[in-house]
């Protein structure tokens, strides 16, 4: 009688959508075949990218702190009086942070603040609506017509600025050590209520 060749199991890869021997899937206990779901050569490219992706992510935050380390510098220098290093850094800065450094220096009108940061009326339009509306970091004021702009300090606390709490109730007691006696099982005074012999928890 001749032997039957029986062709080895093959599995589908969803993200190649080759058919391949099962051999090509490597062990998963969790799945109903015991393979993973995508082929050895994909799950490969998949780690690949993924590492590339981080290195470049790692790259660029390592950049990006390098520059706000670069420019905390030269502002630091700047207030030196240095013109130069002002005109370096203020390169650097988004238009949100070279609009509020603008208002910090002194610049109150829109016109102003476009002679000091060089940006056109829109870029220095979003940058305010950004401080004014999302960050709150300054406020607006018209004097004689002409809108002015300025930082807000940071608040102090104060005792009266809280939120106003309701009274509170007679029967809820002032603090959580007080609670011991309200439990089930306990009476007032917090000593165990024995039931037939035994102590209630």
């Amino acid at each position: 009688m001749p032997e039957i060749q029986v062709s080895p199991p093959v599995k589908n890869c969803p993200i190649c959508s080759k058919e391949l021997p099962i051999s090509e899937f490597g062990i998963c206990r969790a799945r109903k075949d015991g393979r993973n779901l995508y082929c050895k050569s994909c799950i490969r490219q998949k780690v690949t990218q993924s590492r590339r992706a981080l290195k470049e992510y790692k790259t660029a935050r390592k950049k990006y702190i390098s520059q706000q380390v670069d420019i905390a510098e030269l502002l630091s220098n700047d207030s030196s009086g240095n013109g130069n290093y002002h005109a370096k850094a203020m390169s650097k800065l988004s238009p949100v942070e070279r609009v509020r450094d603008a208002i910090r220096r002194g610049s109150r009108t829109q016109r102003e603040i476009a002679q000091e940061t060089k940006l056109g009326k829109d870029e220095i339009g979003d940058a305010l609506a950004n401080l004014l509306l999302w960050t709150h970091e300054i406020r607006t004021q018209i004097v004689d017509n002409t809108r002015l702009y300025f930082l807000n300090e940071p608040e102090t606390a104060t005792v009266d600025d809280g939120p106003r709490l309701p009274a509170r109730k007679r029967d809820v007691p002032s603090s959580f050590s007080c609670l011991p006696g309200l439990m089930p099982g306990r009476n007032p005074e917090g000593e165990p209520e024995k039931i037939g012999g035994w102590v209630a928890a």
